[in-house]
């Protein structure tokens, strides 16, 4: 069910009386989480039904809550929330997913969007603002922060590359070998161990290969590799 008919069969049960979009705050700032919902407390339009630090958090409301969207930053605790978003997406598709972030920039941005978020907004943003784009995406639409429209142009015009196509044309033999390792679960100490070179040269290699790839964390550069493998053997 879509997010669109989500909210469509919620007010058909309320006998045609529009309901208050449901939303689940996620972010590991106490002065976000409070402030956000202190500024809808009020509203008729919009219900904050939870509030969430972290993944574990996060998951276990929405399983339980069922809320029509999530407002997620871009960090949840320790953990990702690019992550987090491909998750909730994954599990959960009738739930709207709008990053509220202070994070503009354009790579961060793309894997939001290749993640399956259904908005973009910066904590810039005005509280009607911020409204107004809630309302968009419980209705199935998508939103971005105006002043990110140019990052945007930008990737179109780079061209919208498939990690796992850049990653190809632009890692060598030993950059693989390296990923490779990292998929095994090795820590950087013992991959310097198996390759006799310091970890700080690990270290410093597989940032490189991050930032090739437009990637942060280590799961991350894992899977690419095992998508890889799993494609070179089919």
């Amino acid at each position: 069910m879509s997010l669109a008919q989500n909210r469509e069969c919620r007010m058909e049960q309320s006998a045609g009386v529009r309901q208050p979009i449901r939303v689940l705050i996620i972010d590991r700032s106490i002065l976000t989480l409070q402030g956000i919902k202190d500024f809808f407390s009020g509203s008729h339009e919009i219900e904050v039904i939870g509030m969430a630090g972290t993944r574990q958090e996060a998951l276990q409301t929405i399983q339980a809550e069922q809320p029509d969207l999530v407002l997620v930053e871009v960090r949840v605790g320790q953990d990702s929330g690019i992550d987090l978003c491909k998750t909730i997406r994954q599990l959960h598709p009738q739930v709207g997913v709008l990053f509220f972030t202070t994070q503009d920039d354009k790579d961060i941005l793309r894997a939001a969007i290749m993640a399956g978020a259904h908005g973009y907004l910066l904590k810039s943003a005005t509280a009607n603002s911020i409204a107004k784009s809630l309302e968009v995406v419980a209705n199935g639409g998508a939103i971005m922060d105006q002043h990110l429209t140019e990052q945007v142009i930008q990737w179109l015009r780079e061209g919208s590359t498939s990690g796992h196509e850049q990653w190809k044309e632009t890692c060598s033999r030993e950059e693989q070998d390296l990923l490779s390792l990292v998929a095994s679960g090795k820590t950087n100490k013992e991959i310097g161990r198996e390759l006799n070179v310091a970890h700080t040269v690990v270290a410093s290699r597989l940032q490189k290969i991050y930032k090739r790839l437009r990637i942060s964390r280590r799961s991350e550069a894992a899977r690419y590799y095992i998508d890889l493998e799993k494609k070179r053997r089919n």
